[in-house]
């Protein structure tokens, strides 16, 4: 089937409308040179039947397809190949609840729905889905579970994975396929949740997410104190985090204001949340930082948390770590707290990195100060400093991938889906 054909028949199928050569967060991965090839089309279905005959008519035609939500995290990954035509199935239609019963504390949607969206829909019976993403109002719950994309909360809530309860997809062929239920006790099927979370697109396309929900606390608050380093600020978080204090999150950072920071999250009663900040009050000047503890306000929360996202266009190098908690501080101290903007989850071992420099020397030196159990992704990389310093974007490869490479090859044997984006290029 040749390209104008394929278009023909998609336009045909969902609108000459939802059939675009464009938009603006693919004209910004592009012009950033994040991506050499461009699409054969964008597409827009407004119905999971279009999405079967999508999928059907892209495999006829050798064609594959890259699932997106609003675009936030098309620059993540390995590009699509030059070798292989593709088109981006845009998911921004799709964007309905389709079940919400309170009492049941769980929430049904479709995978365009922003976070957002969802979120002030549950505030009016006092729920809420337990994620916190950077840039909530645009993030789609298709893109974060496929991406398995964390914030602030993790180390309190879990990640996507912990909270998916049910899920429907289309695969290759156009088959549609569910795992788990929309009940919270579901034991039903294959727990095809686990597969497609997390795999970047590279299973097949998500149709349909149910979410197990939580009962909004009285008080959501965070408190900052400054520290005299990064590390030192880690240290200090990580003996809070062995006390057993149960803080809502635990975060060493340089991204509020450009000093180093220790965050501290607060969630429950009034009670509680007075207490534990007199405690941990109490411990920290004990452990040397002896700064005033400030309350953040919202607004700063929000910002620390978006930035997470690392869209901005002067950012060239950006990566996320996730190593042992008890190596953070440590490694924080060999990077120092001036070259890199960071941000370090102290009871998770994550840490989002980024710097405005496109230095060799500080992707040189970043490479050589990582743990040798640690596991790396890249998110902002520019071409020709991957190209110098042999950057693999995931990290290396493990010696357990043939699975992952034997479990692609059998959901996807034509390779339809995101190929070559992923892990090992799969």
């Amino acid at each position: 089937m040749e390209t104008q054909q394929l278009q023909n028949r998609l336009q045909s199928l969902v609108g000459a409308e939802n059939v675009l050569q464009t938009d603006p967060a693919l004209e910004a991965v592009i012009s950033r040179g994040a991506w050499q090839a461009t699409p054969i089309a964008i597409v827009r279905p407004s119905a999971v039947e279009q999405m079967v005959e999508i999928v059907c008519l892209a495999e006829e035609a050798g064609v594959a397809i890259l699932p997106s939500g609003a675009g936030t995290k098309l620059h993540v990954g390995y590009p699509p190949p030059s070798d292989k035509p593709f088109l981006v199935l845009q998911m921004s239609q799709l964007n309905r609840i389709t079940d919400y019963p309170p009492d049941d504390l769980t929430v049904t949607c479709e995978p365009g729905t922003t976070l957002h969206t969802v979120q002030t829909a549950l505030a009016s019976h006092a729920q809420f889905l337990a994620l916190d993403v950077p840039l909530s109002q645009r993030a789609t719950l298709g893109g974060i579970v496929s991406a398995g994309t964390t914030g602030l909360w993790r180390a309190s809530y879990g990640s996507p994975r912990d909270l998916v309860i049910g899920m429907q997809c289309v695969m290759t062929g156009g088959k549609q396929i569910k795992g788990g239920g929309r009940v919270v006790k579901n034991v039903a099927g294959y727990d095809v949740c686990k597969l497609f979370t997390g795999a970047w697109g590279t299973a097949g396309i998500i149709t349909e997410l149910t979410f197990r929900l939580r009962t909004r606390p009285e008080v959501d608050t965070a408190v900052a104190w400054q520290a005299p380093s990064l590390s030192v600020a880690a240290q200090a978080g990580f003996q809070i985090h062995h006390a057993r204090l149960a803080p809502a999150y635990l975060v060493a950072t340089n991204e509020l204001d450009g000093t180093p920071q220790l965050i501290i999250g607060l969630q429950g009663s009034p009670a509680r949340t007075n207490w534990q900040r007199a405690e941990f009050s109490r411990m920290l000047k004990e452990a040397g930082i002896t700064a005033e503890a400030r309350t953040l306000g919202e607004a700063e929360i929000v910002a620390l948390r978006d930035k997470q996202a690392r869209i901005e266009a002067g950012t060239p190098l950006a990566c996320q770590i996730n190593l042992q908690p008890v190596a953070l501080a440590e490694f924080l101290k060999q990077i120092g707290d001036t070259d890199f903007q960071v941000t370090g989850h102290i009871a998770t071992g994550l840490i989002s990195l980024a710097t405005t420099q496109s230095d060799a020397t500080l992707a040189r030196n970043l490479k050589a100060s990582l743990p040798k159990d640690s596991y790396v992704l890249w998110t902002r990389l520019m071409p020709d400093l991957e190209q110098q310093e042999s950057i693999a974007r995931w990290g290396a490869e493990r010696e357990e991938f043939f699975l992952h490479r034997a479990l692609n090859n059998a959901v996807d044997p034509q390779n339809t889906f995101s190929p070559k984006r992923f892990v090992g290029r799969i």
